[in-house]
């Protein structure tokens, strides 16, 4: 229950609605056992009355009670499950918004799979609990003691008898319980790992598809979908025994019923309008007991699912604001950095060591050096995705000091993955802009990227869908489409991340032609292995194998001097001019 705390006080928020529905269920509760009450007490006057007038206000307040228990148990419903609704999205945008607001270092070692079924069924099974569960456990608290009042008012007898099978019922739910509660844990952990491999396959297909692996990875499938029924059938099994429990319970007692209640009836000691009673209010009393079985089950699944819910809850960024975040409003863009090291954790080197330079706004640094040799870890440094050992400073301020929204907003970052998401193609432009746009001002950031004449030769245009990950669209278009976005957010510091890998050598030419003459003032920071894409930059760092500064300055004085860049440029003219000479 210490799981399901927190979620409770928080259910509590809706205390004026959740109230207003608790109110409705002894209202409907009490309506109930009225009607059974009235049916009873007829039945014995029927058999005594000489006339019938006096049916006429049974009739009536039989009516009255029905509408009644209608009315109140519609109001209990509504008002309890709007709550648990209400309840349930604000839970799930709560977790959302934190998972968008973890570091890397979270989602790195986190698998997506796990994380949406936290996100989804988890969260449904908190819900259950709290709204539809707390409801039935309300009308049992309710109709039980009072029928079972009412039960000892008309035969004392055969009411205690009944305690033997209720004392009996709930030794088995409490044996049972932790049972079900390691098998509901089980089973959540099982369904994760079938959504991540769902997940995982399909949006891999292609590579799935293209190596020819479809049935080494159904394989995987269907045992994380055999281990997942075995959990299930484990759970099931254990709440079967429940339900058998109680449902047995509920079938002695009724025997006892019968053979007591029926013989009383026949000797006369018990009226058949009491008997009437008895059978009535007994089904009353046990079917919120059987609810309760299902109850308990729930009560195990919603702890484990709060357990998962909370880890991500509690899940602190480990990249956060200073105590006094320093807002640049506006951002110059220059950056400056000394002795900067950084080392991924589990790494046994770092990706980074001793990197010193210093970049005055408004220019332009290309960053070269052989695979691994921490580019990409470099620039994701940049917009504060990790934080590094040394000194890194923008327009002066230590990047820790200055607030991360402001350090973010005013960065247009585009990834070596070139993500899309799946929507219209104007639409992934305009995403992350800070204002609203036109359509000429989509067509604008569209031209700068090189990308209008392929745009318009889409079915739809700037309307056209782009599939999930932008799987329709080629890697080079891909990649211009993520520059215009970056583009849009007209951001003071651009960092392009081996983003120009997918696009011919003409194209690549045109593209960062466009990209000076739109950004005279703004910084920009390149990563690249073709270095024609990094020719023309102010400044050009080249690291080193081993994640350290191997030489620094612009084209010329780089092919000046002997080294990597020298040797890697005379590599690449080579088969520049190789494949010209091909065509």
């Amino acid at each position: 229950m210490n799981a399901l705390w927190p979620f409770f006080r928080r259910f509590l928020l809706y205390r004026t609605r959740l109230v207003a529905g608790l109110l409705c269920i002894p209202l409907a509760q009490l309506a109930d056992v009225g009607i059974t009450l009235f049916i009873g007490d007829a039945i014995d006057r029927a058999r005594s009355a000489d006339g019938t007038d006096w049916m006429r206000n049974v009739l009536i307040w039989l009516t009255i009670f029905a509408l009644a228990r209608v009315v109140f148990r519609f109001l209990q419903r509504w008002l309890i499950v709007v709550v648990s609704r209400q309840f349930e999205v604000d839970l799930k945008q709560d977790t959302f918004d934190r998972l968008t607001r973890l570091s890397f270092d979270f989602h790195n070692k986190s698998r997506s799979g796990d994380v949406v079924s936290r996100l989804t069924s988890d969260v449904e099974n908190v819900r259950m609990f709290l709204g539809p569960g707390m409801m039935y456990t309300a009308g049992a608290v309710v109709v039980v003691p009072f029928s079972l009042a009412v039960l000892f008012s008309i035969q004392p007898e055969v009411t205690l008898t009944m305690i033997v099978p209720m004392v009996f019922m709930g030794w088995v739910m409490k044996k049972l319980t932790p049972r079900i509660h390691r098998h509901s844990v089980a089973v959540q952990e099982s369904l994760a790992d079938i959504s991540h491999r769902a997940q995982e396959n399909f949006g891999g297909i292609r590579v799935v598809q293209a190596t020819g692996i479809e049935d080494g990875q159904a394989e995987r499938f269907a045992k994380s979908s055999r281990s997942n029924r075995d959990n299930q059938i484990a759970m099931g099994s254990a709440r079967g025994l429940t339900h058998a429990s109680i449902h047995g319970s509920f079938d002695v007692t009724f025997i006892v019923i019968l053979v007591v209640g029926g013989l009383a009836a026949i000797d006369r000691t018990l009226p058949v309008g009491g008997l009437f009673k008895f059978i009535d209010l007994t089904i009353k009393v046990f079917w919120p007991l059987i609810a309760m079985g299902w109850i308990a089950g729930m009560f195990a699944r919603a702890s484990a699912s709060a357990k998962r819910v909370t880890e991500l809850l509690e899940e602190e960024p480990t990249i956060q604001d200073g105590e006094h975040p320093v807002d640049l409003d506006p951002m110059r863009g220059e950056l400056d950095l000394s002795e900067v090291c950084f080392c991924y954790e589990g790494a046994d080197k770092p990706a980074l060591q001793g990197i010193s330079f210093e970049v005055p706004a408004g220019s332009t640094l290309g960053v070269v050096g052989p695979t691994g040799s921490g580019k990409t870890t470099l620039l994701a440094l940049m917009g504060r995705l990790f934080d590094c050992e040394g000194s890194l400073r923008i327009d002066g301020h230590p990047i820790t000091s200055v607030s991360l929204q402001s350090l973010r907003s005013s960065l247009g970052y585009v990834p070596q993955d070139s993500f899309l998401f799946s929507a219209p193609y104007d639409e992934n432009i305009r995403f992350g802009a800070d204002a609203e746009m036109s359509e000429e001002q989509v067509r604008d950031y569209v031209r700068r990227a090189a990308m209008e004449d392929e745009v318009l030769n889409f079915p739809d245009q700037y309307k056209q869908l782009v599939g999930e990950r932008g799987v329709t669209l080629s890697g080079g278009q891909r990649q211009r489409t993520c520059i215009a976005r970056a583009l849009a957010k007209e951001p003071q510091v651009l960092i392009l991340d081996d983003c120009l890998s997918a696009v011919d050598s003409e194209t690549e030419e045109a593209l960062l032609r466009s990209l000076r003459e739109a950004g005279q003032s703004r910084t920009v920071l390149i990563a690249a292995h073709r270095l024609s894409s990094v020719s023309s930059a102010d400044q050009i760092l080249v690291l080193g194998e081993d994640g350290s500064m191997e030489a620094k300055g612009t084209h010329k004085e780089l092919l000046a001097r002997p080294g990597w860049y020298k040797d890697t440029w005379a590599h690449q003219q080579r088969r520049v001019q190789h494949a010209g000479e091909g065509e």
